[in-house]
């Protein structure tokens, strides 16, 4: 990476960002990945935002299964998110509790859960943006898993 990268990397990790496991199902098999560039982008219609890496192999499958599950993570669950972070894990689902919801793996205990049925893929870099359109919603909870400098952290009501 040239300096620019470097200081603009080095930027960004100040920006506070959600921890998401977004997943779907290709064939039957449930495959995921962790994402924190996800923010809401539209209340009407709900809209999403979120931007996947070019150089892994989830965003062939997610244009494959042209639909996704976005997990918003709980507090406590830093090593789901490390889990499906890894790319040297075979089953990231190996152990873990999940459901299936419209056929679409959704991680239990998850903060919250939408369902993305329609798509669209934009190039962004060396990401695909995607904007999917929220088919369905629902919250568990008020303790959500941030990112912050590099350090997971919990993200909740003030006390």
């Amino acid at each position: 990476m040239d300096e620019l990268q470097l200081t603009f990397r080095d930027a960004m990790a100040r920006v506070p960002a959600p921890v998401t496991v977004i997943t779907t199902m290709v064939d039957g098999v449930p495959i995921g990945t962790t994402v924190s560039a996800f923010a809401s982008l539209s209340i009407a219609p709900p809209m999403a935002f979120l931007a996947l890496d070019n150089r892994g192999g989830m965003i062939g499958r997610v244009r494959d299964a042209g639909r996704i599950g976005i997990n918003i993570l709980a507090a406590g669950q830093e090593e789901i998110a490390i889990r499906f972070a890894r790319r040297d894990l075979p089953d990231r689902f190996a152990g873990l509790a999940w459901h299936d919801d419209h056929g679409l793996p959704r991680i239990d205990g998850a903060v919250a859960w939408l369902r993305c049925e329609q798509l669209q893929l934009l190039p962004g870099g060396d990401h695909t943006v995607i904007l999917a359109h929220v088919d369905d919603a629902a919250t568990a909870g008020d303790h959500s898993l941030g990112y912050h400098l590099r350090t997971f952290r919990d993200v909740g009501p003030a006390t």
